[in-house]
């Protein structure tokens, strides 16, 4: 037993150094896959994180029926922002809109909802006014023209060609 001892004090374990393995790689590589997945499906989600292209106005309606959230803005029927966000500020509804920096509001502007179609989606259209005073970045474009609710005319016209039958 003597001997076993003696071995072992002399030799000493060897542990081999260690480099980049197989498995160290793999690692790297699915953190940076899952990474990638999570910033597009952020970016899908719309969120967004430098904004630096975008400022937001706001505008007030009496009526926002069928308006949501990433609905289009439209100037002359191109493109130029989103609907950011819609806030109830009683009576009214703010509608928070998301545009393009280059593209300048002016407080004169008119923002009406549309809808794109007979029975489309509902989306904000400006139409220039003839002021050429900018409107500041969280300003309020103050005309404003709601959604024209196609059941309120139907309900209007049938009321009012039915006429008074308590005259009879």
């Amino acid at each position: 037993m003597g001997q076993l001892e003696s071995n072992k004090s002399n030799d000493e374990i060897k542990i081999p150094k260690r480099g980049i393995t197989t498995e160290f790689l793999v690692g790297i590589f699915t953190l940076l896959g899952v990474f990638a997945i999570g910033y597009q499906a952020i970016g899908l989600g719309g969120m967004r994180f430098f904004s630096s292209d975008h400022y937001e106005v706001k505008a007030e309606f009496d009526n926002v029926s069928g308006l949501k959230k990433g609905a289009p803005v439209e100037i002359a029927g191109v493109p130029v922002g989103s609907v950011n966000r819609i806030e109830l500020e009683d009576p009214d509804a703010m509608v928070v809109l998301r545009l393009k920096k280059d593209i300048q509001i002016y407080d004169e502007d008119i923002a009406a909802i549309r809808t794109q179609g007979l029975i489309g989606d509902r989306y904000v259209k400006i139409s220039r006014g003839g002021s050429l005073n900018e409107l500041p970045e969280g300003g309020v474009i103050i005309d404003t023209e709601s959604v024209v609710d196609i059941e309120d005319i139907i309900g209007k016209i049938v009321h009012s060609l039915g006429g008074d039958d308590s005259l009879e």
